[in-house]
């Protein structure tokens, strides 16, 4: 499986390493406009003008799909992950504010998480780590995605994972992100480590990943894939069986909310 449609991955070892609360990671929220009242004396002192204050939010990313979850502080848990295998790891990204509930105070926790979702989660999640300047200009000639547009709400957060993570002129090649294609299992893993290898090295100035578990086999990935996933089950099984039974990975199956927060945590934690 590869990151990007039709981008040829190299190998971990080579790759480069340059993947819900942040600002700027959703559309900010316009100032309106101040008003002012007309002069009503004929003498040359106006009247001050009189203004209405501005509305401003402050930018607090959230995971839209088609429901959108709310903004809302996170209380103690989610009554529909009572039974999920990630149920801890969803209320610690929860408390990150990687992840949010839904309007009716839910996590659906099996929906699917778009290409765009999993980006600014997993930027939210590098930055509770080191800081992220979503603003920064890129340090070397990159070819901007022909499907974010600069004003679509996961932009920053996109192209910052293409100027850090991405190898040089990986957009070339498709000239596409796909952002609203559902990110595959796989496709999170990869996106994942490259992001740990991002923060050791920034941490500890060293990206060589730990591998404090035993690797896992699965019987469904070869080639690419089957390094891939065997590197990231012993990175603290960021990569990790089909609902946490079997040996199966599902590399190609969409990747659900409940398992993508808990693969982000699971990156986070690992030492």
């Amino acid at each position: 499986m590869k990151l990007l449609s039709g981008i040829k991955l190299v190998s971990i070892a080579t790759i480069a390493l340059t993947l819900f609360v942040l600002p700027n990671f959703a559309q900010d929220t316009p100032e309106s406009t101040p008003t002012q009242s007309t002069p009503t004396q004929s003498t040359p002192t106006p009247s001050t003008p009189t203004q209405s204050t501005p509305t401003q939010s402050t930018p607090t990313p959230s995971t839209p799909t088609q429901s959108t979850p709310t903004a809302e502080p996170f209380s103690s848990t989610f009554p529909d992950i009572s039974d999920d295998p990630y149920k801890a790891e969803i209320e610690e990204a929860a408390k990150l504010g990687i992840v949010k509930g839904f309007p009716d105070g839910t996590f659906k926790p099996d929906e699917t998480v778009s290409r765009e979702q999993a980006a600014v989660m997993i930027v939210q999640a590098i930055n509770s780590k080191v800081p992220v300047d979503l603003n920064e200009k890129p340090k070397r000639s990159v070819q901007p995605f022909l499907d974010v547009p600069a004003d679509r709400w996961s932009a920053k957060a996109i192209y910052w994972l293409q100027w850090n993570l991405y190898p040089a002129n990986v957009s070339q090649l498709t000239g596409n992100f796909r952002p609203e294609d559902p990110i595959t299992r796989v496709e999170l893993v990869d996106f994942l480590r490259q992001t740990a290898q991002l923060m050791q090295a920034k941490i500890s100035g060293n990206a060589q990943l730990t591998e404090p578990d035993k690797p896992i086999v699965f019987s469904d990935v070869s080639g690419y894939d089957k390094v891939l996933t065997m590197q990231m089950s012993a990175h603290c099984r960021v990569a990790s069986p089909l609902n946490e039974k079997g040996d199966a990975f599902a590399p190609e199956q969409p990747a659900h909310r409940d398992y993508t927060a808990a693969a982000i945590v699971r990156t986070l934690n690992c030492k």
